[in-house]
């Protein structure tokens, strides 16, 4: 049993075919499924059900699956403490986060980042919230920070909860919505919703919109200046929005969800060593939080 076994047995097992792990290792297609055929000649037992050009995991393949992911994991971890002791860790860090936090707030943490490890570039990409998780298992970023809606068991991903963040349902002042002294599930899924919308290719219920009539974006930005210009209600982060409910811009919404607490994540890949850059991010974003 080898590395690239192992590798290609994961991706089969994520993409459901070898043409599609192929694709996705860069690899030859022949030479990933006599990957496939070896591993499952030394355990002696077979991996996937074969159906067509579609594999799905066979009951060993089923229990041997997250055992190995977590080989994987740990070769990766171990290149990468190689690679801290000799000198060549993190000269680059990308980083992806969501909005939910005001942009000013980024832009100070940044450039104090910037300041601090002049050694190391850091690349801070905006995305949605449902995508952050997917972005880090893909390897696309190196560590991610966002509200997290959905806390699942992968193997790939650790969990860094900094504090709680309250979202609350709003509407603009003078909507209908904000008039009523209590809003029922059917008034509410009659109103237009700005939603907030993503690529992961796992489905999400907590982002699923709630409303029949919706319209979706990438960011709580855009959510809330759908609902400040249009007639539509949506879920955002207090710290984004605090200053138009104290200008009574905003109203909240006076349903049985109207507000909710979710945690505010930083995500890495499981054993993933910290760069000492986002243990100061960390715990900035935890006193914000704290404090807010």
């Amino acid at each position: 049993m080898n590395q690239s076994q192992i590798e290609a047995f994961c991706m089969v097992a994520d993409t459901g075919s070898v043409s599609g792990a192929a694709r996705q290792l860069n690899c030859n297609r022949t030479k990933l499924s006599m990957s496939i055929k070896a591993l499952e000649k030394e355990l002696q037992i077979e991996l996937f059900n074969r159906t067509g050009n579609h594999l799905t995991l066979s009951e060993a393949g089923k229990a041997i699956y997250k055992d190995c992911q977590s080989i994987l994991v740990t070769l990766s971890r171990i290149r990468q403490t190689c690679a801290q002791v000799s000198g060549e860790f993190n000269a680059e860090v990308w980083i992806a986060r969501d909005d939910s936090l005001p942009d000013d707030m980024w832009q100070e943490f940044s450039h104090k980042l910037n300041n601090m490890f002049p050694a190391t570039s850091f690349n801070i990409v905006l995305a949605s919230s449902g995508d952050l998780t997917n972005l880090v298992a893909t390897q696309q970023v190196d560590f991610a920070f966002g509200v997290d809606y959905e806390r699942v068991d992968d193997p790939l991903i650790s969990y860094h909860p900094l504090g709680k963040i309250r979202l609350m349902s709003v509407c603009k002042a003078d909507h209908q919505l904000s008039k009523m002294r209590r809003v029922s599930d059917e008034q509410l899924r009659h109103a237009m919703q700005a939603v907030m919308v993503y690529l992961n290719e796992k489905d999400n219920p907590e982002l699923q919109p709630f409303s029949l009539r919706h319209i979706g974006f990438s960011s709580f930005d855009n959510i809330l200046s759908t609902i400040l210009t249009e007639d539509a209600w949506g879920v955002l982060p207090e710290p984004l929005i605090r200053h138009y409910l104290r200008q009574q811009k905003l109203a909240v919404i006076k349903h049985t969800y109207g507000l909710t607490q979710e945690d505010y994540c930083m995500f890495t890949a499981a054993g993933m060593t910290e760069h000492p850059g986002m243990s100061w991010l960390a715990d900035r974003l935890n006193e914000y939080l704290f404090d807010f």
